[in-house]
């Protein structure tokens, strides 16, 4: 009968064992929950922060100054067109007094809009401003809060930070979030998404700062190693269109006929980059030819 004390024994350290794994791991999982949470709070509280409640009523008080800043290769480039949209209409009964310009310090236009990688100067410039941004995780965890604070400092109000997951996700769309800001009427935003859907297309598959792996693909590299895989929801898939129809397209669209002869607004509506030609219908196919026979890298004039 000696068997029941044993049994007993086993039994009793299995519970022990048993509710000692399970703390263990409700204390892991907790950890774990609480660090990401904290990682990707900062995303959200920075779309909070700088959402709805900052700017409820912006539409009523748009400053003459708009500023687009980001590092590099985090949708800057698209934001900048959009916000020079978004102005232009705006102030389409004074098109004349809207610039929209690169790293320019001399603001001679009654309506400015300005991208630049550096802000600092921009910060010290006594006119009413707002800055909108874009960013990636990576800098969402380490220098954005850093910038947010910068910027906070000189009482300038940050209306949108567009992470470049969510403009993955949602492409030339995410113009709709800016509705809201500057009060532009629904049919004026159907030009402003009509232009911005072929532009999307054309900033991707055509210019000096095309993708990466179009580029690739027109001029092979044999260490080459692919971005976005072909499976990708990302990947470009830039040989699905006729480059030189969708650039018709454009320049066809109310947005490309009313502002693109514009002088102070020619360097950012009707080209893909602000180092690009005007697209007149056959830049694209020139331009994409030149880089596949001469091995183009980025930047360099390719039309």
């Amino acid at each position: 009968m000696t068997y029941f004390p044993k049994l007993l024994t086993i039994c009793i350290l299995a519970c022990i064992l048993g509710a000692t794994t399970f703390f263990y791991v409700k204390k892991s999982v907790y950890i774990f929950d609480t660090n990401y949470f904290k990682i990707n709070s900062v995303s959200r509280a920075a779309l909070k922060e700088t959402g709805s409640k900052q700017c409820k009523n912006c539409s009523e008080g748009v400053p003459n100054l708009i500023i687009q800043y980001g590092v590099g290769r985090t949708a800057t480039t698209l934001q900048f067109q959009i916000l020079c949209l978004m102005m232009a209409f705006l102030h389409e009964d004074e098109i004349n007094d809207v610039g929209c310009y690169y790293n320019r310090r001399n603001l001679v236009k009654k309506y400015n809009v300005i991208k630049c990688h550096d802000i600092s100067w921009y910060l010290t410039v006594k006119w009413s401003k707002w800055v909108f941004m874009t960013s990636n995780h990576a800098l969402l965890s380490r220098r954005l809060n850093y910038m947010r604070g910068k910027i906070k400092d000189k009482n300038t109000t940050i209306p949108f930070i567009a992470d470049i997951d969510l403009v993955s996700r949602r492409g030339h769309y995410i113009v709709h979030e800016y509705q809201r800001f500057f009060g532009i009427s629904d049919e004026k935003m159907q030009h402003i998404v009509e232009y911005l859907r072929y532009w999307d297309v054309l900033r991707v598959c055509c210019g000096m700062q095309m993708s990466a792996d179009w580029r690739n693909h027109l001029a092979p590299k044999a260490k080459y190693k692919q971005h976005h895989s072909y499976h990708s929801p990302t990947y470009p898939a830039c040989e699905m269109y006729n480059i030189s129809q969708v650039e018709h397209l454009l320049v066809n669209t109310y947005v490309f006929k009313k502002l693109s002869h514009i002088g102070s607004l020619r360097d950012v509506i009707g080209k893909t980059s602000t180092v690009d030609g005007i697209l007149n219908g056959s830049y694209c196919e020139r331009c994409n030819t030149n880089i596949s026979k001469m091995h183009l890298k980025f930047n360099q004039n390719c039309a």
